[in-house]
């Protein structure tokens, strides 16, 4: 099946016609066959927020080429590892290849077949519905598949993907206001939407906010709920071409899962880890690092990733579970947990907090969580670092708890 052309695209600064994104398509092709690119070349290209990095992206697929879409800043030494990356050789089919977002600080290469990506597209279509006056919002880094799968998704609806440079929470609030339908979001920036219109609910318009990336805080969730807001809670990762997993809009149910299956999609569990099985895996199934469990209605519950899970004094502790409890505080607005060396333990969990500081946590979380999974120290921070789609940045985070470590006043139980 052959993706189709854009129906419009939308930028701060000019509207494309069907038509018009045609013509730009077509001459797209003719340069970059006028460069020698041919069908299996790893093509890399900066993949910054304006139309170019579309007309490129679509024109590449119709050569049979494989589009590498980067960050546009980069340092000498990372351009020689793209470099390197770009020249391994794709198999046959790949359509995009993409490094990771690395919060763990070890970004991989994925490589994605066009047959992976039309069927994300077409599963998750079928979940959140299509309209013909769909238009789709796209504020994430176009070198991720969290921004790319929303250009790959109006180009086969023939709907309208409207892009803007960067994430501001004042132009996402206008788009809304003037016809937005969906966007796709992480939590910290759907925090940063509400607090820049004061909480106000959205307009009927508005059919779908897509929140995935990383686990929605509670008091997230609640503010959502308090306005009716057609959030989707949603899993899934760039191995899977996106969406795994996503609640229906609106369902805002006080639950850790994140949804049923998208259709054609089954997810079962091996081990203790979440297993993707359906053609949006890479040879129809693909082993996750997250470990969960399926509820009694088939939907998915993602407990954390083993590359999180700290093990403190023998016993294994998921600081995902531990962020969902403290995340509960009322004077906790985000929370990140992460393990430390400990000579003693082995390891012990540090927390760090945003919100207003609040010395009886300690005695709060001692009440609530088992001695292994209470911190040893917590930290009350400004934010926390997040890397460009948002998610925590935990490799930061446990470099920073070691080097924090001991600091009196921030002891915790």
């Amino acid at each position: 099946m052959t993706i189709h052309l854009p129906h419009t695209l939308i930028t701060p600064t000019r509207l494309w016609t069907q038509e018009e994104a045609s013509v730009a398509i077509e001459t797209k092709v003719g340069a970059l066959r006028a460069q020698g690119v041919v069908a299996g070349q790893v093509v890399m290209f900066n993949a910054e927020a304006v139309a170019e990095t579309v007309w490129t992206l679509h024109a590449l697929t119709r050569l049979g080429a494989v589009a590498m879409p980067v960050a546009a800043q980069s340092t000498p030494e990372r351009s020689l590892d793209l470099g390197q990356i770009q020249a391994r050789s794709a198999a046959p089919g790949t359509a995009i290849r993409l490094l990771t977002s690395g919060t763990t600080g070890k970004p991989k290469v994925v490589d994605l077949s066009l047959k992976q990506l039309e069927a994300s597209a077409l599963a998750s279509t079928t979940r959140l519905g299509h309209l013909e006056s769909d238009r789709w919002l796209c504020c994430l880094p176009l070198h991720h598949i969290g921004g790319l799968s929303i250009l790959l998704r109006t180009a086969l609806n023939r709907a309208t993907a409207e892009l803007h440079p960067r994430f501001d929470p004042d132009a996402v609030n206008q788009s809304i206001a003037e016809g937005t339908t969906m966007v796709s979001l992480v939590p910290t920036m759907l925090a940063r939407v509400l607090d820049a219109r004061n909480d106000t609910p959205f307009p009927e318009s508005l059919r779908a906010i897509l929140l995935g990336g990383a686990p929605a805080p509670p008091p997230l969730i609640e503010r959502c709920r308090r306005i009716n807001a057609p959030v989707a809670l949603t899993w899934g990762m760039t191995e899977t071409a996106s969406q795994v997993a996503t609640r229906a809009p609106g369902d805002l149910r006080d639950a850790p899962d994140c949804g049923l299956p998208l259709e054609g999609l089954s997810v079962t569990v091996e081990d203790g880890l979440l297993v993707v099985h359906g053609p949006v895996a890479p040879q129809g199934r693909f082993q996750t690092s997250d470990r969960g469990r399926i509820d009694e209605q088939g939907r998915v519950v993602v407990l954390g990733r083993t590359d999180d899970l700290v093990i403190s004094g023998g016993e294994n502790v998921a600081p995902l579970f531990v962020e969902r409890i403290l995340n509960t505080h009322p004077s906790v607005m985000e929370v990140a947990v992460v393990g430390r060396p400990d000579p003693q333990w082995g390891q012990r969990l540090v927390a760090f907090l945003v919100g207003s500081t609040d010395l009886d946590l300690p005695a709060w979380a001692r009440e609530r969580l088992a001695p292994h999974e209470r911190p040893a120290e917590v930290h009350w921070v400004a934010e926390l670092p997040r890397n460009a789609m948002g998610k925590v940045d935990r490799s930061a985070l446990t470099n920073e708890a070691e080097l924090r470590h001991g600091f009196p006043e921030t002891r915790g139980d």
